[in-house]
């Protein structure tokens, strides 16, 4: 692989136009008004290579005790292992076959930050972020053989991390927490906070705007379309 040069992101995101049929458990999160999140996704090293996904679902308490009943009928005991979170949450840790897409993402050294697989919500578009280089271009050369529904690249672009917060917009909000300033009623100011970080009122201000989007952002999973961190 070439090395970047100074101008150049050694990471490229990439928006894949990917349909295929739904997961077989998105008609049940569906059914039952569930919101699944990746939290983290894995191939295993040995052969039969599988997709091992951890999920943190919500339910609605009064239908957690009928999704789990009916989660476990659809998945084998083997395959699902589960712990709850609290009243309506539930980490899921789920293993099934790797599709092929995955193997080869997985071969070109990328990281899925939306997973396709998970919901109709969450499939359009498929996130990727890989290297630059050589085993990029192959994946790319071999993704009509591979894919298992239409997919398209929608979208190529430097990788910049919308979620990740600086050192100086996490001492921010740091400060900012520990003086109440998120309280309600708020017992710290604004004035009070830039004060304490030695920086302007609306400097201060800029700062945490900012690292609230990234926070939203890594959450919900939207683009930010803020300007670029400070």
């Amino acid at each position: 692989m070439r090395a970047s040069r100074p101008s150049e992101a050694p990471l490229l995101e990439v928006h894949l136009d990917h349909r295929r049929e739904p997961h077989p458990l998105a008609a049940l999160f569906q059914k039952e008004g569930a919101e699944a999140h990746l939290v983290a996704c894995r191939l295993t090293e040995r052969p039969p290579r599988r997709l091992v996904r951890w999920l943190d679902v919500e339910v609605d308490p009064d239908r957690m005790e009928h999704f789990l009943h009916t989660l476990r009928r659809r998945v084998h005991t083997r395959n699902v292992a589960l712990a709850r979170l609290g009243t309506g949450r539930v980490l899921l840790r789920l293993s099934e076959p790797a599709p092929p897409i995955c193997r080869a993402t997985y071969r070109a050294g990328g990281m899925c930050v939306v997973c396709p697989l998970l919901s109709p919500k969450e499939r359009d578009p498929w996130r990727v972020v890989l290297p630059r280089g050589a085993r990029t271009r192959r994946l790319w050369q071999s993704l009509p053989a591979i894919s298992e529904g239409r997919l398209a690249v929608a979208r190529i672009k430097p990788y910049r991390s919308t979620s990740t917060l600086t050192r100086r917009q996490d001492r921010a909000l740091r400060v900012a927490f520990q003086m109440g300033y998120f309280d309600y009623p708020r017992r710290g100011s604004l004035g009070e906070v830039a004060r304490s970080l030695g920086t302007g009122r609306s400097a201060t201000l800029e700062i945490l705007r900012r690292a609230s989007a990234k926070l939203a952002g890594a959450r919900y999973g939207g683009d930010l379309r803020g300007r670029g961190a400070t």
